[in-house]
C-alpha cells in the first residue's frame, strides 16, 4: 500500500507564519506537521510515501532528504496544481489500484491501518468524515449509506482512493470530485482531529497537547 501526503499548498490562511515557511513545516512540539503524518503512515506499516511540493518547496525537500526514508518527492513547480490535480500527477507512478491520501495540515490520531485493510469493493473512494467543528462550515450530510452535500460533517482530509477516480474526473480540486461521484463509501471518526488552517488553531493544538 502506498500513500500520498498533500503538501503543496500556499497556506494563505496561515499568514504571516507561512510567509517564508510552507505550512507542512510549521512545528508542534519541535516537529513539523508533516513529520506527524509520516509517523501515522509508518505506524500503519505504509512505508512508501509520495509527497507533492510547490510553495517554498526547498524547505520540505531538504527536510525529507535528511530523513533518509523511502519517500518520493513530486515537484509541481512554483504553483500548486490543486488537490485532485496533484494526486492525478502522482497516480501514474503508484502501480497500485488503490492508495491512501492524507492532508499535511491536519492533526489527528486516526489509525490508518483501518484504511489500509479496507476493501473498496465497487467504490472509487472511501473517505473519513468528522462531525463539523464550530470553526468550519461543513461539507456533507448522510442520507442512508450515501453522502450528500451538506453541513453536518466535514471531510477529514483522509481517504482511500481507486486510481480510476482520477481518470474519470479532470477537476482540479478533490472536493469537487467527492461531491460529484456517487460510488463513495464513508466512515465517521469521533476522536482526535483538527484542521490546522490558521495561526489560532496551530496555537490551540500546541496548548492541547
Amino acid at each position: 500500500m502506498k500513500a500520498i501526503i498533500l503538501s503543496s499548498g500556499k497556506g494563505t490562511r496561515m499568514m504571516p507564519l507561512t510567509k517564508d515557511m510552507p505550512k507542512p513545516m510549521l512545528e508542534v512540539n519541535g516537529e513539523p506537521l508533516i513529520a506527524y503524518k509520516i509517523k501515522l503512515l509508518e505506524d500503519a506499516s505504509i512505508n512508501e510515501i509520495f509527497i507533492n511540493v510547490a510553495y517554498k518547496k526547498a524547505v520540505i525537500i531538504n527536510y525529507i532528504k535528511s530523513l533518509n526514508k523511502n519517500i518520493h518527492l513530486i515537484d509541481e513547480g512554483d504553483e500548486p496544481l490543486g488537490t485532485a490535480a496533484g494526486i492525478r500527477n502522482i497516480v501514474s507512478q503508484l502501480k497500485d489500484d488503490s492508495f491512501i491520501v492524507i492532508n499535511s495540515d491536519i492533526w489527528t490520531d486516526y489509525p490508518l491501518n483501518q484504511l489500509k485493510e479496507l476493501d473498496l469493493n465497487d467504490n472509487l473512494a472511501h473517505i473519513v468524515l468528522i462531525e463539523t467543528p464550530d470553526y468550519l462550515a461543513g461539507d456533507f450530510d448522510i442520507n442512508g449509506e450515501a453522502i450528500t452535500t451538506g453541513k453536518k460533517y466535514v471531510f477529514s482530509g483522509i481517504g482511500k482512493y481507486h486510481t480510476e477516480l482520477f481518470k474519470k474526473y479532470n477537476n482540479k480540486d478533490l472536493g469537487d470530485i467527492l461531491r460529484a461521484e456517487e460510488k463513495i463509501s464513508f466512515s465517521i471518526y469521533d476522536k482526535q482531529w483538527m484542521d490546522i488552517g490558521t495561526p489560532e488553531r496551530l496555537k490551540q493544538i500546541k496548548e492541547l497537547i
